[in-house]
Order: C-alpha cells, then structure tokens, then sequence
C-alpha cells in the first residue's frame, strides 16, 4: 500500500515538472516561425488548422495545402522542427502531389536548420508540402506547418455601408441667417442716393 501511494506521490510529481518545465524546442519554433511570417505584413491571419506529424529517418510526410479563396497572389509558409532534423529535403508540389507528373514548385536541401520560411507567389488553388528526413538525431522527428494565403486588395472587398462624403453647401455671404456673427457685425451697406443742394 505505502508502495503505491509513492509510486503516485512519484508521479505526480512527474507530470508538475512537465507542466512547469520550459516550453519545448518545436512549440519554440512555431512562434517564432509564425512571428516571422506576420512580420511579412502580407500575412497577419495565418491558418488555425494545425498541420504537423512525425516524420522517421530516410522516411517523408506530406501535407496538403488548400486556398480558400480562388488565386491567391502568394503564400507565406513556414517549418517548424523539434531540432532533431539534422538534414531534410523540402518539395512543393502542384496540385496533391499523387500524380506522379506534378510540377515541382520548390526543391531544396536544408542542413542545420530547425525554422524555415519562405513564399510562393501566385500559387495554385492547392499545393502539397513534402519534407524529407534524410538525417535526424532521433529515428523521428516532429514537423509542423504553418501557412497563411494572401488575395490582394480589392476595391470589391472594400466595406460599401461607409457613408459617403458630400461636399457641404457653402453658406451664401450676402443672406443674413446664415453669416457668422462676426461677419454681421464687420458688413457694412453702401446706399447711393443722388446729391442734393438741400
């Protein structure tokens, strides 16, 4: 019995540490990889759909991107590693990525690197994101995407229910009611009368 109240003392314990210990090396990452694509100014909402998973060494995972809205003008997207990917091979893909003659957006080799940024300008309705483990610390690695799409401005997206601005109606000097009091007190009245020998 005192065994296991231990054994539970012991636990608990464990899962405080956990809670209070210092945040992990990829939830690090993630901000400041989101911080970095808000600093593009073009990206201020990213997607809340979080994309991530494990990835083994030698092994790839792929995740899918969609728009949505029709023809975005570009993406912002980020990597974020739990630093155990010593080596990895990004691929963006056209469309899906299942067809084997999709069209390779970017290809690169990256070494050392546990963040990674980077824009695709006039990108397709859908692309896919592959990466590579080609060498980790550890037999897997964690990964996660973060992404966000820019559609440009438009006059049609502009808030229409603002009222528009007219031009006020100038007040006409020469009517009384509608002269400051300023103006009634410095106007003066010429009248002509003939001369007279009176």
């Amino acid at each position: 019995m005192r065994h296991s109240f231990y054994l539970l003392l012991g636990i608990c314990f464990l899962s405080l540490q956990t809670l209070h210990s210092e945040p992990s090396v990829l939830s690090q990452n993630v901000k400041e990889v989101t911080t970095r694509i808000q600093d593009l100014a073009l990206y201020p909402t990213l997607s809340k759909k979080r994309l991530y998973g494990a990835v083994a060494k030698g092994g790839a995972i792929r995740f899918d991107l969609k728009a949505g809205e029709s023809s975005p003008q570009s993406i912002g997207i980020g990597v974020a590693t739990d630093g155990k990917l010593k080596e990895w091979v990004l691929t963006v893909y056209s469309g899906n990525g299942q067809n084997e003659n999709s069209t390779i957006l970017r290809k690169e080799r990256i070494e050392g690197e546990s963040q990674w940024v980077f824009e695709l300008l006039a990108p397709p309705d859908e692309i896919t994101i592959e990466i590579q483990n080609a060498n980790s610390e550890t037999p897997v690695a964690v990964v996660e995407i973060i992404h966000g799409y820019y559609y440009g401005y438009s006059v049609d997206k502009e808030n229409h229910n603002k009222p528009q601005s007219q031009n006020p109606t100038k007040p006409n000097p020469t009517e009384p009611e509608k002269l400051s009091p300023n103006d009634i007190q410095n106007r003066t009245e010429f009248y002509r009368a003939p001369i007279t020998k009176d």
